[in-house]
């Protein structure tokens, strides 16, 4: 029985590793066996933003109160919506290095963020 989520893997190729906080992703570039890895770092505050929406990927959409609340009020950091939204353009940029389109995090105007749930797999540890 599954105890504790590990990671996510997104679009069936980029792992999310949440305690390292790595983006990685993996392909076969052709027939000839070739096979190319990246790797993107991301910092606390984006990999707490990512996870937390990974997490609750399964809402209409997550409140963007909630979201401040959990990925920063509750570290003692200062949020803001100015914050959360720049914050949500870095975390995009930095999924679209491991090939992962803008539109995996989808904002619900004046309401919050949603996450894509057909391109999402939750991975567990035991």
């Amino acid at each position: 029985m599954p105890t504790e989520v590990y990671g996510f893997i997104i679009n069936g190729c980029v792992i999310f590793n949440v305690e390292k906080r790595k983006l990685i992703c993996y392909q076969d570039e052709s027939a000839d066996m070739a096979f190319s890895i990246k790797i993107v770092s991301l910092n606390d505050t984006q990999s707490r933003l990512l996870s937390f929406l990974l997490r609750n990927r399964g809402d209409d959409f997550i409140d963007k109160e909630n979201i401040m609340e959990s990925v920063w009020d509750d570290f003692g950091l200062s949020s803001s919506s100015q914050r959360l939204w720049q914050s949500v353009n870095d975390l995009r940029k930095k999924l679209f290095v491991v090939g992962v389109k803008n539109d995996i995090i989808i904002n619900v105007h004046g309401a919050g963020y949603k996450i894509d749930d057909s391109q999402v797999l939750s991975l567990y540890a035991y």
